[in-house]
Protein backbone atom coordinates (compact mmCIF):
# COMPACT_ATOMS: atom_id res chain seq x y z
CA UNK A 1 0.00 0.00 0.00
CA UNK A 2 1.40 3.40 -1.00
CA UNK A 3 1.25 5.36 2.25
CA UNK A 4 2.71 8.86 2.68
CA UNK A 5 6.00 9.31 4.55
CA UNK A 6 5.72 9.14 8.32
CA UNK A 7 2.78 6.74 8.32
CA UNK A 8 2.77 3.43 10.17
CA UNK A 9 -0.08 0.93 10.18
CA UNK A 10 -1.02 -2.33 11.82
CA UNK A 11 -3.95 -4.45 12.96
CA UNK A 12 -6.01 -2.90 15.75
CA UNK A 13 -4.79 -4.40 19.01
CA UNK A 14 -6.56 -4.19 22.35
CA UNK A 15 -4.24 -1.39 23.43
CA UNK A 16 -5.08 0.54 20.23
CA UNK A 17 -8.83 0.61 20.85
CA UNK A 18 -8.88 3.90 22.84
CA UNK A 19 -6.99 5.58 19.98
CA UNK A 20 -9.50 4.24 17.47
CA UNK A 21 -12.34 5.55 19.65
CA UNK A 22 -10.63 8.96 19.59
CA UNK A 23 -10.56 8.92 15.77
CA UNK A 24 -14.14 7.67 15.44
CA UNK A 25 -15.49 10.34 17.77
CA UNK A 26 -13.53 13.12 16.07
CA UNK A 27 -15.10 12.02 12.78
CA UNK A 28 -18.58 11.91 14.36
CA UNK A 29 -18.18 15.44 15.70
CA UNK A 30 -16.73 16.94 12.52
CA UNK A 31 -19.20 15.28 10.15
CA UNK A 32 -22.14 15.62 12.56
CA UNK A 33 -23.11 11.98 12.14
CA UNK A 34 -24.07 11.48 15.78
CA UNK A 35 -22.36 8.08 15.65
CA UNK A 36 -20.12 8.34 18.70
CA UNK A 37 -18.27 5.24 19.82
CA UNK A 38 -17.02 3.70 23.05
CA UNK A 39 -14.30 1.18 23.82
CA UNK A 40 -17.05 -1.44 24.14
CA UNK A 41 -18.53 -0.46 20.78
CA UNK A 42 -15.23 -0.69 18.90
CA UNK A 43 -14.43 -3.97 20.65
CA UNK A 44 -17.78 -5.38 19.50
CA UNK A 45 -17.09 -4.20 15.95
CA UNK A 46 -13.69 -5.89 16.00
CA UNK A 47 -15.33 -9.16 17.02
CA UNK A 48 -17.25 -9.00 13.73
CA UNK A 49 -14.29 -7.81 11.62
CA UNK A 50 -11.63 -10.38 10.63
CA UNK A 51 -9.49 -7.55 9.25
CA UNK A 52 -8.72 -4.23 10.91
CA UNK A 53 -6.18 -1.46 10.49
CA UNK A 54 -5.11 1.52 12.58
CA UNK A 55 -3.19 4.32 10.88
CA UNK A 56 -0.62 6.38 12.78
CA UNK A 57 0.87 9.65 11.54
CA UNK A 58 3.70 11.15 13.53
CA UNK A 59 2.81 8.94 16.47
CA UNK A 60 -0.80 10.14 16.54
CA UNK A 61 -3.86 8.07 15.58
CA UNK A 62 -4.89 9.31 12.14
CA UNK A 63 -7.40 6.77 10.84
CA UNK A 64 -8.78 3.28 11.04
CA UNK A 65 -10.52 0.71 8.88
CA UNK A 66 -12.64 -2.37 9.53
CA UNK A 67 -13.53 -5.09 7.04
CA UNK A 68 -16.39 -7.02 8.68
CA UNK A 69 -17.66 -10.46 7.82
CA UNK A 70 -19.64 -10.51 4.60
CA UNK A 71 -23.39 -10.94 4.48
CA UNK A 72 -25.05 -12.85 1.65
CA UNK A 73 -27.94 -11.23 -0.20
CA UNK A 74 -29.38 -12.52 -3.45
CA UNK A 75 -26.47 -14.91 -3.74
CA UNK A 76 -23.80 -12.21 -3.46
CA UNK A 77 -21.31 -11.76 -0.63
CA UNK A 78 -21.33 -8.12 0.51
CA UNK A 79 -18.76 -6.48 2.78
CA UNK A 80 -19.72 -3.17 4.40
CA UNK A 81 -16.43 -1.39 5.08
CA UNK A 82 -16.20 0.95 8.06
CA UNK A 83 -13.70 3.53 9.22
CA UNK A 84 -12.30 6.88 8.23
CA UNK A 85 -9.59 9.49 8.65
CA UNK A 86 -9.27 11.86 11.61
CA UNK A 87 -10.42 15.36 10.53
CA UNK A 88 -7.03 16.81 11.49
CA UNK A 89 -5.28 14.30 9.20
CA UNK A 90 -7.44 14.74 6.12
CA UNK A 91 -6.04 15.97 2.80
CA UNK A 92 -2.76 14.18 3.55
CA UNK A 93 -3.18 11.19 1.27
CA UNK A 94 -4.46 8.73 3.86
CA UNK A 95 -8.01 8.07 2.70
CA UNK A 96 -7.04 6.51 -0.64
CA UNK A 97 -4.63 3.88 0.70
CA UNK A 98 -7.01 3.10 3.57
CA UNK A 99 -9.92 2.45 1.21
CA UNK A 100 -7.67 0.49 -1.17
CA UNK A 101 -6.60 -1.73 1.73
CA UNK A 102 -10.24 -2.40 2.66
CA UNK A 103 -11.19 -3.25 -0.92
CA UNK A 104 -8.13 -5.48 -1.25
CA UNK A 105 -8.97 -7.44 1.88
CA UNK A 106 -12.59 -7.83 0.78
CA UNK A 107 -11.42 -9.11 -2.60
CA UNK A 108 -8.99 -11.58 -1.04
CA UNK A 109 -11.82 -12.95 1.09
CA UNK A 110 -13.99 -13.57 -1.95
CA UNK A 111 -16.50 -10.75 -1.60
CA UNK A 112 -18.61 -9.83 -4.62
CA UNK A 113 -19.50 -6.31 -3.49
CA UNK A 114 -18.06 -3.67 -1.15
CA UNK A 115 -20.35 -1.05 0.40
CA UNK A 116 -19.33 2.20 2.08
CA UNK A 117 -21.53 4.91 3.56
CA UNK A 118 -20.63 8.55 2.87
CA UNK A 119 -22.23 11.71 4.20
CA UNK A 120 -23.70 13.74 1.33
CA UNK A 121 -22.04 16.86 2.76
CA UNK A 122 -18.56 15.29 2.75
CA UNK A 123 -17.29 16.33 -0.69
CA UNK A 124 -13.81 14.90 -0.11
CA UNK A 125 -15.10 11.42 0.74
CA UNK A 126 -17.54 11.51 -2.18
CA UNK A 127 -14.70 12.32 -4.58
CA UNK A 128 -12.55 9.56 -3.10
CA UNK A 129 -15.07 6.75 -3.45
CA UNK A 130 -15.95 7.90 -6.98
CA UNK A 131 -12.26 7.78 -7.93
CA UNK A 132 -12.17 4.13 -6.84
CA UNK A 133 -15.16 3.15 -8.96
CA UNK A 134 -17.85 3.15 -6.27
CA UNK A 135 -21.31 4.18 -7.40
CA UNK A 136 -24.18 5.60 -5.32
CA UNK A 137 -26.96 3.04 -4.94
CA UNK A 138 -29.15 4.20 -2.04
CA UNK A 139 -29.91 7.31 0.00
CA UNK A 140 -30.77 7.36 3.69
CA UNK A 141 -32.06 10.28 5.76
CA UNK A 142 -31.33 11.01 9.40
CA UNK A 143 -34.48 12.50 10.91
CA UNK A 144 -34.96 14.23 14.26
CA UNK A 145 -37.86 15.41 16.37
CA UNK A 146 -37.42 17.70 19.38
CA UNK A 147 -40.01 17.28 22.11
CA UNK A 148 -40.18 21.03 22.69
CA UNK A 149 -41.19 21.66 19.07
CA UNK A 150 -44.63 20.10 19.30
CA UNK A 151 -46.65 17.96 21.72
CA UNK A 152 -46.93 14.21 21.26
CA UNK A 153 -50.32 13.04 20.06
CA UNK A 154 -51.13 9.39 20.68
CA UNK A 155 -52.66 7.68 17.65
CA UNK A 156 -55.90 5.73 18.17
CA UNK A 157 -55.97 2.09 17.11
CA UNK A 158 -58.49 0.08 15.07
CA UNK A 159 -60.84 -2.16 17.02
CA UNK A 160 -59.19 -5.37 18.14
CA UNK A 161 -55.65 -3.95 18.27
CA UNK A 162 -53.72 -2.81 21.33
CA UNK A 163 -50.33 -1.27 22.13
CA UNK A 164 -48.28 -3.21 24.67
CA UNK A 165 -44.76 -3.04 26.07
CA UNK A 166 -41.91 -5.31 25.06
CA UNK A 167 -42.07 -8.75 26.67
CA UNK A 168 -38.86 -10.84 26.45
CA UNK A 169 -41.02 -13.96 26.20
CA UNK A 170 -42.22 -12.72 22.81
CA UNK A 171 -38.74 -11.91 21.51
CA UNK A 172 -38.60 -14.81 19.05
CA UNK A 173 -42.05 -13.94 17.71
CA UNK A 174 -40.81 -10.39 17.21
CA UNK A 175 -37.70 -11.53 15.34
CA UNK A 176 -39.76 -13.68 12.99
CA UNK A 177 -42.20 -10.82 12.45
CA UNK A 178 -39.29 -8.49 11.65
CA UNK A 179 -37.89 -10.92 9.08
CA UNK A 180 -41.31 -11.27 7.47
CA UNK A 181 -42.02 -7.54 7.41
CA UNK A 182 -38.74 -6.49 5.81
CA UNK A 183 -38.44 -9.25 3.23
CA UNK A 184 -39.54 -6.81 0.49
CA UNK A 185 -37.20 -4.00 1.58
CA UNK A 186 -34.02 -3.16 -0.31
CA UNK A 187 -30.84 -4.77 0.98
CA UNK A 188 -32.52 -6.70 3.77
CA UNK A 189 -31.08 -9.97 5.05
CA UNK A 190 -33.05 -12.07 7.57
CA UNK A 191 -31.70 -11.83 11.09
CA UNK A 192 -30.60 -15.01 12.83
CA UNK A 193 -31.27 -15.60 16.51
CA UNK A 194 -27.66 -14.70 17.34
CA UNK A 195 -27.73 -11.50 15.26
CA UNK A 196 -31.04 -10.46 16.78
CA UNK A 197 -29.77 -10.95 20.30
CA UNK A 198 -26.44 -9.23 19.64
CA UNK A 199 -27.52 -6.17 17.67
CA UNK A 200 -31.21 -5.73 18.47
CA UNK A 201 -33.09 -6.70 21.65
CA UNK A 202 -29.94 -8.08 23.28
CA UNK A 203 -27.89 -4.96 22.61
CA UNK A 204 -26.77 -2.97 25.64
CA UNK A 205 -28.34 0.08 23.96
CA UNK A 206 -31.80 -1.49 23.64
CA UNK A 207 -34.43 -0.13 25.98
CA UNK A 208 -37.47 -2.34 26.52
CA UNK A 209 -39.19 0.54 28.31
CA UNK A 210 -38.87 2.62 25.12
CA UNK A 211 -40.28 -0.07 22.84
CA UNK A 212 -43.88 -0.70 21.90
CA UNK A 213 -45.65 -3.56 20.12
CA UNK A 214 -49.04 -3.40 18.42
CA UNK A 215 -50.89 -6.70 18.72
CA UNK A 216 -54.05 -8.07 17.20
CA UNK A 217 -55.00 -10.74 19.70
CA UNK A 218 -51.80 -12.71 20.18
CA UNK A 219 -50.39 -11.75 16.77
CA UNK A 220 -47.72 -9.05 16.40
CA UNK A 221 -49.04 -6.55 13.86
CA UNK A 222 -46.51 -3.70 14.18
CA UNK A 223 -43.72 -2.48 16.44
CA UNK A 224 -41.25 0.31 17.19
CA UNK A 225 -38.05 -0.50 19.08
CA UNK A 226 -36.24 2.16 21.10
CA UNK A 227 -32.58 2.53 22.02
CA UNK A 228 -30.51 4.94 24.10
CA UNK A 229 -26.84 5.63 23.34
CA UNK A 230 -25.32 6.97 26.54
CA UNK A 231 -22.11 8.04 24.79
CA UNK A 232 -24.15 10.33 22.52
CA UNK A 233 -25.70 11.99 25.56
CA UNK A 234 -22.24 12.39 27.07
CA UNK A 235 -20.86 13.99 23.91
CA UNK A 236 -23.83 16.18 22.96
CA UNK A 237 -25.60 16.88 26.24
CA UNK A 238 -28.87 15.77 24.62
CA UNK A 239 -30.82 12.76 25.86
CA UNK A 240 -32.22 11.05 22.79
CA UNK A 241 -34.53 8.15 21.99
CA UNK A 242 -33.21 6.38 18.91
CA UNK A 243 -35.99 4.46 17.18
CA UNK A 244 -34.04 1.71 15.49
CA UNK A 245 -36.74 -0.44 13.89
CA UNK A 246 -40.32 0.26 12.88
CA UNK A 247 -42.38 -2.30 11.02
CA UNK A 248 -45.90 -3.34 10.10
CA UNK A 249 -47.00 -6.68 8.74
CA UNK A 250 -48.20 -6.42 5.16
CA UNK A 251 -51.84 -7.27 5.91
CA UNK A 252 -51.99 -4.49 8.52
CA UNK A 253 -50.41 -1.72 6.45
CA UNK A 254 -52.40 1.43 5.81
CA UNK A 255 -54.26 1.23 9.13
CA UNK A 256 -52.08 3.56 11.20
CA UNK A 257 -50.39 0.87 13.29
CA UNK A 258 -46.81 2.06 12.73
CA UNK A 259 -47.93 5.58 13.58
CA UNK A 260 -49.48 4.26 16.80
CA UNK A 261 -46.32 2.36 17.75
CA UNK A 262 -44.00 5.31 17.10
CA UNK A 263 -46.26 7.83 18.84
CA UNK A 264 -46.44 5.51 21.86
CA UNK A 265 -42.63 5.40 22.01
CA UNK A 266 -42.51 9.18 21.68
CA UNK A 267 -44.96 9.55 24.54
CA UNK A 268 -43.00 7.34 26.93
CA UNK A 269 -39.80 9.10 25.90
CA UNK A 270 -41.29 12.46 26.74
CA UNK A 271 -42.58 11.17 30.07
CA UNK A 272 -39.10 9.79 30.84
CA UNK A 273 -37.35 13.12 30.32
CA UNK A 274 -35.84 12.64 26.88
CA UNK A 275 -35.28 15.78 24.82
CA UNK A 276 -35.23 14.41 21.31
CA UNK A 277 -35.98 11.40 19.14
CA UNK A 278 -34.09 10.39 16.02
CA UNK A 279 -34.32 7.66 13.42
CA UNK A 280 -32.97 6.71 10.02
CA UNK A 281 -35.08 6.07 6.95
CA UNK A 282 -34.52 4.75 3.45
CA UNK A 283 -35.36 7.65 1.13
CA UNK A 284 -36.98 5.15 -1.26
CA UNK A 285 -38.81 3.08 1.35
CA UNK A 286 -41.56 1.05 -0.34
CA UNK A 287 -43.92 1.88 2.53
CA UNK A 288 -43.45 5.66 2.37
CA UNK A 289 -41.94 5.69 5.85
CA UNK A 290 -40.39 9.13 5.38
CA UNK A 291 -43.80 10.74 4.92
CA UNK A 292 -45.08 8.99 8.05
CA UNK A 293 -42.23 10.33 10.15
CA UNK A 294 -42.65 13.85 8.78
CA UNK A 295 -46.30 13.74 9.80
CA UNK A 296 -45.17 12.82 13.32
CA UNK A 297 -42.95 15.90 13.53
CA UNK A 298 -39.61 14.54 12.34
CA UNK A 299 -37.46 16.56 9.95
CA UNK A 300 -34.53 15.36 7.83
CA UNK A 301 -31.24 16.85 8.99
CA UNK A 302 -28.69 14.96 6.87
CA UNK A 303 -28.33 12.42 4.08
CA UNK A 304 -26.04 9.42 3.92
CA UNK A 305 -25.32 7.80 0.56
CA UNK A 306 -24.54 4.12 0.28
CA UNK A 307 -21.90 3.56 -2.41
CA UNK A 308 -21.14 0.17 -3.90
CA UNK A 309 -18.20 -1.34 -5.77
CA UNK A 310 -18.52 -4.59 -7.69
CA UNK A 311 -15.54 -6.93 -7.42
CA UNK A 312 -17.00 -9.45 -9.86
CA UNK A 313 -14.93 -9.58 -13.01
CA UNK A 314 -16.97 -9.21 -16.13
CA UNK A 315 -16.60 -12.10 -18.51
CA UNK A 316 -15.42 -11.25 -22.00
CA UNK A 317 -16.85 -13.03 -25.04
CA UNK A 318 -14.76 -15.97 -26.29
Amino acid sequence: MDWPAGVTTGPIRTEDVPAVVEVANAIAAADETGEYMTVEGITEALDDAPDSLVVWLGGRPAGYGLVPESSVRDGQAIVKARGGVHPESRRRGLGGPLLDWQVGRARERGADLVDVEVQAANSGALALVASRGFEPVRYFRLMQRWYDDQPVTVTPLPDGCAVIGFDPRDDEKLRLAHNEIFVDHWGFAPKSEDEWKKWFTGSRHFRSALSRIVVDGDRIAAYALGYEFLVDTEKTGVREVWIGQVGTRREYRGRGLARAAVSAVLQVGQESGFQRSSLGVDADSPTGAGRLYESLGYTAISTEILHRLSLVRRRTPD
